[in-house]
């Protein structure tokens, strides 16, 4: 017995290795493919203004784009910033006059339903004319498009960068610098609570009774008003060193450290199973139809390995490919934020689970959502290391003694 758990952890330490030096490798792999060169750039600059014969470089990303005749047709820049999924690169148009055109996304990581929302509405619009030397600064002079604040903020960031540029290179201006302040309100102390709310419960016995009322009110307050469920796309931003700033984006710094803080201290999963607004959809569903069909120990196992298969995959993509949203399939976006203009198929993945929902209690969560599978396996990973750094100082201790 001890012979076969012993042989158990190693199989296990062997397939955390292997997983480790697949993404690693991955990771290099898009990161050399990735980069720009000169052609690159000028290639970009063509795309901006098609008909300009030459393009007379300025600053780093900002150049003269010129006719025929070496007259000035207009003024180009390229900027990158992170969006939701990972590096947003945005070109910039300025009129001789110093009027801006409208922006142009020429390369991003977004998933189309939090780009359609940036590109469809109004929002790309409001940067027609403004003056060269104008702020650029959501909340400021620019609104942020309804339900992508984070793909709007890098557009924003992207057009101020390269026409900050453009206002010091070719019109001497110095324009006005953004105060870009910390952002925290009603929205992060509400998310905050609910972390706080979930770990009270869980480790009080008798409030557990109330695990279900703090996840309905998850499905309100974090799925419907905020639709900030925790996705596998943040920690694939995170692995491939995409950081948004935290003083615009602390929400997204207090959700991933609200999943992960019980992991790192307890050894314990609780964002699933207390906090997860789709975890309530299921919960709810499930009570109304009063059904469960439980699943079999063996069912639990398959699912499991498919749930841990689909967030290896999801992973290998988007290191490959340096987009955090290389592969998505999760239906949160759609089902709290009722996105009539996402892919198709995610509507088509919301119902089928909402509708299984009815007869199998928490499918998804079993074996399809790789946002737990990431969360259970850093659980596994803490606790095999606490494991590993008890023994080692066991060790020492007992070293030490013998030596005194």
């Amino acid at each position: 017995m001890r012979e076969s758990n012993r042989d158990r952890r190693l199989d296990r330490w062997i397939v955390i290795g292997a997983a480790a030096a697949l993404l690693i490798a991955g990771q290099v792999y898009g990161r050399v493919t990735q980069g720009m060169d000169p052609d690159d750039v000028l290639s970009l600059y063509s795309q901006l203004i098609p008909e300009a014969a030459s393009f007379n470089q300025m600053t780093g990303m900002t150049a003269q784009a010129l006719d025929a005749n070496a007259a000035l047709i207009a003024y180009v820049g390229i900027s990158s910033h992170n969006g939701y999924g990972g590096p947003m690169l945005v070109g910039t148009i300025v009129e001789p006059s110093g009027k801006l055109r409208e922006p142009v996304i020429l390369s991003h990581n977004e998933t189309s339903s939090f780009l359609s929302r940036v590109t469809g509405g109004r929002y790309f619009t409001q940067f027609k004319d403004k003056p060269v030397d104008s702020i650029f600064m959501l909340g400021e002079d620019i609104d942020a498009a309804s339900g992508a604040t984070l793909s709007s903020r890098a557009v924003s960031d992207g057009v101020r960068e390269s026409a900050n540029s453009i206002a010091r290179a070719a019109f001497a201006l110095n324009p006005q610098q953004a105060e870009i302040r910390w952002q925290f309100g009603p929205q992060e102390i509400a998310v905050a609570l609910f972390f706080a709310a979930g770990f009270v419960i869980y480790k009080v016995k008798r409030l557990r009774k109330y695990r279900l009322a703090l996840l309905g009110a998850s499905v309100v307050f974090l799925g419907f008003w905020l639709n900030r469920a925790l996705s596998v796309i943040q920690f694939s931003s995170i692995l491939l060193g995409y950081f948004p700033s935290p003083k615009t984006n602390l929400l997204f710094y207090i959700l991933t450290a609200g999943a992960l803080a019980p992991i790192i201290f307890c050894g314990k999963n609780l964002y699933c199973a207390f906090i997860c607004p789709f975890c309530g959809l299921q919960e709810l569903a499930n009570k109304i139809s009063g059904k469960n069909i439980p699943l079999t120990g063996k069912m639990r196992k398959w699912l499991g390995i498919l749930r841990n298969a689909l967030l290896f995959f999801i992973l290998l993509c988007a290191f490959v490919t340096g987009r955090a949203a290389a592969v998505t399939y999760e239906p949160f976006g759609v089902a709290f934020g009722l996105d009539l203009k996402a892919d198709g198929y995610l509507w088509y993945i919301l119902f089928a689970f909402l509708a299984l929902s009815f007869f199998f209690r928490r499918l998804w969560c079993a074996g399809f959502c790789p946002a737990g599978a990431m969360l259970d396996f850093l659980r596994m990973l803490m606790i095999a290391l606490r494991k590993k750094f008890a023994l080692i100082l066991a060790f020492t201790k007992r070293g030490f003694r013998n030596y005194s």
